[in-house]
């Protein structure tokens, strides 16, 4: 005698269902919580970086005896230490760069090119300076760091990186300029988008004064020349995490009359480079970032989605096709019930 399905298959169904509800409505939920704690600049950031190249320089020792002495071919390091500081809460991120360039030839303070801590508060989402508090930049040990506005990136791009245009901060011009999209490549077999800022020679500082003849021109008194500066700055960026994986920036220095010239004297000219094992750190936190980004806004959402479509649709569909007890007693199962109670 049959007296229908068990309830086996109802109760497989129901859950089925209930699953279903509750992984979609996780799908939905998994990128709002994703984005609250993995797409904003993380409070533990200590980076060191480190990039090398050769520059022609103006001897500063010689400079200061009133002699211009011009060196070819100088090897350069360029230190960088990014640490967090304070302000630093679930909104903002206060990152201190200092930096520090370096002839490898010599040793001591006879070393030091140039030296200097930039502070700039940001907001952890987008990247970019906060109002509040204003940043700084200190260029001369013992001094108090100059109160300066930061208006654009410096550390990072945003997350989700577009081919577009974005304002990009320079510490010696202390002011922004755009850096521009160039074009999609790979490094190391990681897709990255390079951008381009290029700056024309523009006067910064107030110059130094020597006997026009140091400065090659005519005259018996003191001349006082500006000094300029340009750049043209490349950066592969890593898109999803917007972290930067490599930098090449030509910069030059110069004192002149004029920003084109032709008796200009270099103060410095350097191309450095991120080196080898910088770039491969910064690769490896690249991909790093990037996949705990998809992961919480992307894959995670989507395979919920799915598991969640699945079972609620598996459960439909078993819910439906299962008859009901009292329906699925069939007319036979009746006739031989009532032929064995007359037995």
């Amino acid at each position: 005698m049959s007296i229908g399905v068990r309830p086996t298959r109802r109760i497989v169904a129901s859950l089925a269902v209930l699953i279903g509800a509750f992984l979609l409505t996780v799908s939905v939920l998994i990128p709002t919580y994703a984005v609250d704690r993995l797409v904003k600049i993380p409070l533990t950031v200590e980076a060191d970086t480190v990039s090398t190249g050769t520059a022609t320089l103006l001897d500063s020792t010689e400079l200061v005896k009133g002699r211009l002495v011009l060196e070819d071919d100088v090897p350069v390091t360029v230190n960088q230490r990014v640490t967090v500081e304070e302000p630093a809460d679930e909104s903002v991120v206060t990152l201190q760069s200092a930096v520090r360039m370096t002839r490898d030839d010599r040793s001591g303070t006879a070393a030091i090119i140039t030296a200097s801590v930039d502070r700039s508060t940001l907001d952890r989402t987008t990247a970019l300076p906060v109002d509040e508090p204003v940043g700084s930049i200190q260029t001369e040990t013992g001094k108090v760091p100059e109160p300066v506005v930061h208006d654009g990136l410096q550390f990072k791009f945003p997350f989700d990186t577009q081919k577009q245009s974005y304002p990009y901060f320079d510490t010696t011009f202390k002011q922004s300029r755009d850096v521009h999209f160039v074009e999609e490549t790979e490094l190391d077999g990681l897709p990255v988008y390079r951008f381009r800022q290029e700056v024309e020679p523009t006067q910064v500082g107030g110059g130094i004064s020597l006997l026009a003849s140091v400065w090659g021109r005519e005259g018996n008194g003191s001349l006082k020349l500006p000094r300029f500066y340009s750049i043209t700055r490349d950066l592969w960026v890593e898109p999803v995490s917007g972290a930067v994986v490599q930098v090449e920036q030509h910069h030059r220095q110069f004192f002149a009359a004029k920003a084109d010239d032709p008796k200009a004297v270099t103060l410095i000219d350097i191309t450095p480079r991120l080196d080898e094992q910088t770039q491969t750190e910064q690769i490896a936190f690249a991909r790093k970032s990037k996949n705990l980004v998809l992961w919480g806004t992307v894959y995670a959402p989507i395979g919920a989605a799915v598991a969640g479509a699945a079972l609620l649709a598996s459960g439909i569909y078993l819910g439906v096709r299962t008859p009901r007890r009292d329906e699925s007693v069939r007319p036979t199962d009746i006739r031989a019930m009532v032929n064995g109670a007359s037995v």
